[in-house]
C-alpha cells in the first residue's frame, strides 16, 4: 500500500489554522476575563449600594471611560471604534487582511475599558476582529502573505467568535455568511479545523457550559408557534429600529457634529449612565450597564414582571444606540440579542394577560426574540438560528428559531437596504466591491468593467514624437491609445507596429479604438473586448477623455482570482 504522506503546503496550511484557531481562543478568553473583572470590581458592588451611590460613582466612573475612550481611539487607532467586525471586513478585502498590531493593542484595552466599564456594548465583534487581527500579525511575522494570511485572518476570527459565544458551529457560519459572503467558499474546512481548535482550548481552560441556561427542557406547543410570528416581527422591527437609529445619529455625528472626537465617546457614556440610573432606579437591575448577561439569564427564566422588561428594553436600546453612534468601542451582539430576548419577552407577558399561555411560553418567544433581533441586524440566517441554539443547548428551540429566522428575514429586507456591517462600511464611503471576488460568473458579469480595468492609462500623445518615444521606453505596456486633449481620442496601436524610425505618431497608422463607459457591465461590454482590437477596450468619462484599458489578460486574471478565492 502507497503511504500517505502530507505535502509541506498542506502541512503548513494545518499548522497556521491550528495557530490561528489556538492563539484566537487565547485572545478571546484574555478579553473576556478583563471585561468580566472589571465589571465585577466596579458595578456589581454598586448594583448593592443603593441607586445615589449608584447614580453618583457610576456618573464619574462613565465619564472617565469616556474621555480614556476616547483619547485611546482618536488619538492612536481611529479604527478601533466601533464593533470591529466591519473593519475587519475591510481589512481582509481591500487591505489584503494585513492589520496592524497597534490597532489590536489598542482594541484590546479600550475594548476592555469601555464594555467592562459599563458602555451598554458586546464584547463579540471586538473578540473577532481582535482575533482575526492577532492570526494577521502572527501570519506576517510568519512571511505568510497574499491569500494564505487571508486564509488565517478569517479562521482567527471564526476562532475568537467560537471562544466568545461557546458556538464552533455558528462561528463558522458567521465569518462564511458576513465576512467572505459565501457559503461554498473552499476554506470551509480550514475554518471548521480552527473553530475546531478554539473550543478544544476553550473546554480545556474554562469548561463547556453554555453561554445562557434555559431553566428547563423546552417542549413543543402549537399555540406557543402561532405566538413565534407575531413575537419575532415585533423582535424584528425592534433590531431594524435600532439599526436605523444607531447608524443615522453616528453618520451625522461623523459628518456635521464639531464635537471632537476624543470627547465623543463619553457623550455615549453620558446618555447610557442617564438611560442605566433612571432603570436601576425603577427596576434594581443593572442589565443597561455594560454586556447584560445577568438580566439576559434571569429573562429567560421568565420571572421578570412585564414593566420590569419594558424599562429594561427600552433603557437598553437607548443606551446601546447612543453608545455606538458616538463612537464607543464595543459591539453589538450581546446587545443585540438582550434587545431581542427582552422583546420577545415582553410580548409573551403581554399576551399572558389576555389568555392563558403554558409555562414554556416566555422562555421560548425570549430566544427566539434573540435570534430574530439578531438575524435582522446582522442579516445572517444561518447564523442566527445556530448561535442561540448554540448558546443554551437546547434541541427543542430549533423548530421556533428556524420559523422566527424566516419572518425576520422576510422584513429586515424590506426595512434597511444592507445589513448593519455593510450600512457601517458605505456610511464610511468605503466601496468593497473592485476588491472582492466574485461567486460565479452570473455574478461577475453584473459587475462595472471600472471593478476589473487598469487604472490609470498610459496614452501616446499624436503631435509630440520625443513624449511618445519616452512614455514607450518607460512603460512595458503592448498597447497603447493615442490621445491628445486637442484632438481627442484617435486610436490605438501596438508596440510591434511603432515603426523604429522617427516618424511622429500622426503618421502611424493607427486601429480604431474600442470606448466603453465606466458604469458599464462586463455583459454589456463582452462582444465589444473580443471584437476589439489589439483585445483591448478603453475606459472612458462622459467627455471620451482615456482613464483607463480593460484587456483579455485582466478578464484572465479575474478568473483566476474567482477560482483561487471560491
Amino acid at each position: 500500500m502507497k503511504r500517505f504522506r502530507l505535502s509541506s503546503n498542506r502541512t503548513r496550511e494545518i499548522v497556521y489554522t491550528t495557530l490561528a484557531g489556538v492563539s484566537g481562543c487565547l485572545v478571546a478568553l484574555g478579553f473576556a476575563h478583563g471585561i468580566d473583572l472589571l465589571h465585577n470590581w466596579i458595578w456589581v458592588p454598586l448594583s448593592h449600594a443603593g441607586w445615589k451611590a449608584f447614580a453618583g460613582v457610576g456618573l464619574l466612573v462613565l465619564c472617565s471611560v469616556g474621555l480614556i475612550t476616547g483619547w485611546m481611539v482618536g488619538k492612536i487607532a481611529p479604527e478601533a471604534a466601533g464593533s470591529g467586525i466591519p473593519q475587519l471586513k475591510v481589512s481582509y478585502w481591500r487591505d489584503m487582511a494585513r492589520i496592524r498590531t497597534r490597532l489590536i493593542i489598542v482594541k484590546f484595552f479600550a475594548g476592555i475599558l469601555s464594555v467592562g466599564g459599563g458602555m451598554s456594548m458586546g464584547r463579540e465583534g471586538p473578540t473577532v476582529q481582535l482575533a482575526g487581527g492577532v492570526a494577521s500579525i502572527i501570519g506576517q511575522k510568519l512571511g505568510v502573505a497574499g491569500f494564505q494570511l487571508r486564509a488565517m485572518t478569517a479562521c482567527g476570527a471564526a476562532a475568537g467568535l467560537a471562544a466568545a459565544f461557546n458556538t464552533p458551529i455558528a462561528s463558522v457560519t458567521f465569518v462564511l455568511e458576513e465576512v467572505l459572503e459565501n457559503l461554498n467558499s473552499r476554506l470551509v474546512g480550514r475554518i471548521l479545523l480552527a473553530s475546531f481548535a478554539s473550543v478544544f482550548v476553550l473546554y480545556l481552560l474554562a469548561g463547556e457550559s453554555p453561554s445562557l441556561a434555559l431553566p428547563r427542557s423546552l417542549h413543543f406547543d402549537w399555540l406557543i408557534y402561532l405566538l413565534v410570528i407575531p413575537a419575532s416581527a415585533c423582535a424584528t422591527l425592534t433590531g431594524a429600529a435600532f439599526q436605523q437609529a444607531a447608524l443615522s445619529w453616528r453618520k451625522h455625528i461623523r459628518t456635521k457634529a464639531s464635537v471632537p472626537v476624543i470627547i465623543r465617546p463619553m457623550i455615549g457614556a453620558l446618555i447610557t449612565w442617564g438611560a442605566a440610573t433612571a432603570a436601576f432606579f425603577w427596576t434594581g437591575h443593572i442589565g443597561v450597564i455594560g454586556l447584560g448577561y445577568g438580566d439576559l439569564n434571569t429573562c429567560l427564566t421568565g420571572s421578570i414582571a412585564l414593566s420590569t422588561l419594558f424599562i429594561l428594553l427600552v433603557g437598553k436600546w437607548i443606551a446601546t444606540t447612543a453608545s455606538y453612534a458616538w463612537g464607543g468601542c464595543g459591539g453589538i451582539f450581546a446587545p443585540t440579542l438582550f434587545i431581542g430576548a427582552f422583546s420577545g419577552a415582553c410580548f409573551a407577558a403581554l399576551m399572558a394577560r389576555i389568555i392563558p399561555l403554558p409555562p414554556d411560553a416566555i422562555p421560548i418567544l425570549a430566544v427566539v426574540g434573540m435570534s430574530a433581533c439578531l438575524g435582522s441586524v446582522v442579516r445572517a440566517p444561518a447564523t442566527s438560528i445556530l448561535i442561540v441554539f448554540e448558546m443554551t443547548h437546547d434541541f427543542a428551540i430549533v423548530p421556533p428559531l428556524m420559523l422566527g429566522a424566516l419572518i425576520s428575514q422576510m422584513l429586515s429586507r424590506k426595512l434597511c437596504a444592507e445589513n448593519f456591517y455593510s450600512q457601517v462600511i458605505l456610511d464610511d464611503g468605503i466601496d468593497l466591491t473592485p476588491h472582492k471576488s466574485v461567486q460565479d460568473f452570473s455574478e461577475w458579469k453584473k459587475r462595472r468593467i471600472a471593478s476589473f480595468a487598469t487604472f490609470p492609462v498610459r496614452t501616446l500623445p499624436s503631435d509630440d514624437a520625443r513624449q511618445a518615444r519616452l512614455i514607450l521606453s518607460e512603460t512595458p505596456f503592448n498597447a497603447y491609445p493615442v490621445y491628445t486633449p486637442e484632438s481627442g481620442l484617435v486610436g490605438v496601436i501596438a508596440r510591434s507596429q511603432i515603426p523604429a524610425d522617427e516618424s511622429a505618431p500622426k503618421e502611424w497608422t493607427l486601429a480604431k479604438a474600442t470606448t466603453v463607459p465606466m458604469d458599464a457591465t462586463l455583459d454589456q461590454v463582452e462582444a465589444s473586448l473580443v471584437e476589439a482590437t489589439l483585445g483591448l477596450v478603453i475606459v472612458v468619462d462622459t467627455n471620451n477623455v482615456p482613464l483607463g484599458v480593460f484587456t483579455l489578460h485582466d478578464l484572465l486574471r479575474c478568473q483566476l482570482s474567482l477560482m483561487e478565492n471560491a
